[in-house]
């Protein structure tokens, strides 16, 4: 078995320091193979966020696999995010994190779907695209390992049906693509946690979200993280939720990947 936790939304700059202390107090005792964090290090880019974000990156002794979210790139900076938008993320987490894991069980792959800037009102939306998913799901298709994940910032499949802040550009045309060559694909941006399937051919993949790890910008639901356990025929999914400064496990659901 394989054990993952997955978080997502930091947002260092507007971050709960109780809730970051809890998580690396608790973290050594969930014995995690491998961390994925689902995008949003910071709250608005600056190199004192990313610098934060490094710093705590290098309190973990787990693998570390990282992909971008909108948040990280410079909020304000316009000619950046044009031409450099990733540059300060790049910079700070080069000797902390990496974009893949692989080992007996799992492969990972992550792929970008933030952008700089877009040619639509709402740059914080996520786009999913052929150039950026094309080389992780190759590698994931070309992969002998029993369980193949990928991970990304944006929704690809949530409960808001790609509606409101889960409207990812060209989600809908590449989730079941997706969903034939990766088991698991994690994902944040919602602050909400949830599971949803997609079956097909006697397999079923699954499209998990995780709450805010530690922001004080919580919608629906308490900040929280998962941890995810790969067993043979289904993985374990256990949020965990912030409650009075600290995070609390919840009840465990089983996803069931063969049907």
């Amino acid at each position: 078995m394989s054990r993952i936790v997955h978080i997502a939304d930091l947002h260092f700059g507007d971050e709960d320091s109780r809730l970051v202390d809890d998580f690396l107090n608790r973290l050594p005792g969930l014995s995690a193979d491998v961390v994925v964090v689902a995008g949003d290090l910071t709250q608005t880019g600056s190199r004192a966020e990313f610098a934060q974000a490094a710093a705590f990156f290098g309190e973990i002794d787990a693998p570390i696999v990282l992909t971008p979210g909108n948040h990280d790139t410079p909020l304000l900076n316009v000619a950046t995010r044009l031409t450099r938008p990733w540059r300060r993320l790049q910079k700070a987490m080069g000797e902390v994190a990496d974009d893949r894991f692989l080992n007996d069980r799992v492969h990972i792959e992550s792929f970008n779907s933030a952008r700089g800037v877009q040619f639509r009102l709402d740059w914080s939306l996520g786009v999913v695209s052929r150039k950026k998913l094309a080389n992780p799901l190759a590698a994931l298709g070309s992969s002998a390992v029993p369980t193949k994940i990928l991970t990304a910032h944006h929704p690809i499949l949530s409960p808001l049906d790609n509606r409101g802040r889960a409207r990812t550009k060209r989600a809908p045309k590449f989730a079941r693509e997706i969903a034939a060559i990766a088991d698991l694909t994690l994902t944040g941006h919602l602050h909400q946690s949830f599971a949803c399937p997609v079956t097909a051919e006697n397999r079923t993949a699954w499209f998990v979200g995780a709450s805010t790890a530690f922001s004080s910008r919580t919608r629906e639901e308490p900040a929280g993280f998962n941890v995810i356990d790969v067993a043979d025929g289904y993985f374990s999914l256990t949020p965990y939720r912030a409650e009075n400064g600290a995070f609390k496990e919840t009840d465990v659901s089983r996803l069931d990947r063969l049907d």
